[in-house]
This record gives structure tokens, sequence and C-alpha cells, in this order.
């Protein structure tokens, strides 16, 4: 995907989406000065794109889930192949590679600490690759929001001497 598909109105539009998923397409239109069938069809590029999903985010905790993050070192398999594996199982509510000590940053949500139990011996540490997982569970969530303030911020892109300037 390339980032310039996404322009600053976008970018203000995905703000306003990120402060409430449900503000109709008009009043985010009115704060970013474009009409509500603009905004509607910018909406559905940036979906078809995958660029935006709006989704509700329980607070697992206080519904009486548990929640864990599960970092996971991937040895003997394609990253691809386990990524898919977890992806699949129905308690797995995310997945993202990443750099680090782990190259697998896994979710999941639970009603009890024996079902994550079962899950870890049964189904995770039965896909070929997992060399070493740690998990850490989710006592409290202290905050999780989805607006960060560089977002709002158009993407500075870094400037090159032209090649006859000298510099």
């Amino acid at each position: 995907m390339d980032i310039e598909a996404v322009d600053v109105i976008d970018r203000k539009i995905i703000d306003q989406l990120r402060i409430d998923g449900r503000r109709s397409f008009g009043e985010i239109g009115r704060y970013v000065g474009l009409s509500e069938g603009s905004v509607r069809t910018r909406y559905k590029r940036l979906l078809s794109l995958g660029i935006v999903q709006v989704v509700g985010m329980p607070n697992a905790p206080k519904m009486g889930y548990l929640e864990a993050h599960l970092s996971i070192r991937v040895r003997g398999a394609t990253l691809a192949s386990v990524a898919t594996a977890l992806s699949e199982m129905p308690e797995v509510k995310y997945v993202g590679s990443c750099i680090g000590s782990f190259d697998l940053i896994v979710d999941v949500r639970f009603e009890s600490h024996q079902e994550l139990s079962a899950f870890l011996s049964e189904k995770v540490r039965r896909v070929p690759g997992i060399e070493t997982i740690e998990t850490a569970t989710t006592l409290e969530i202290m905050k999780d929001t989805y607006l960060w303030a560089g977002f709002r911020d158009p993407v500075s892109r870094p400037t090159r001497p032209h090649p006859t300037s000298g510099a």
C-alpha cells in the first residue's frame, strides 16, 4: 500500500473516526471541509484499501475476560506459516510480526486461566515452528486509546538536495 494514497484530508477523516467511530459522515465533513458524500466516498476507499476499520473495543477485564499477550519466537518454519496457523484460531484476536527478541506478538482472550492454559498446551505448542512463548496476562487496562497526536500531522518526507545544487 502506497502511503501517498492517504492525503491530509484522509488523515483528518481517520482522526475523527478514532475520536468517535459512530460520528456521521456529515459531522466529519463539516470538520474537514467536505460534503457528506465526499467523506463517504473517501471512507469507502480507505476501507477497501484496508487502511481503516471501525470496531467497538471492549475492556476485557471489566467484562470478566482474561486477556493475554503472547510473545513468540519462530524457528524451523516460516513466520508466515506460523502467523497463518495462529490467525485461524478463534481465540486469537491479533497477530503482528515484530523486530526484537520475538518474531510475533499475539493477543488472545479467554474466560478463565484454565482455558488459557489448555489453549497454550493443546493448540499453540502444536504449531510447527514455535520455539519460545512468553505469556503476559492483562490485569487492568490503564490506557487504551487510538488517538495518537502524531497521526494528525501530515507525513513529512525527507528532502534530498537537487543533484546540481552541489549539496
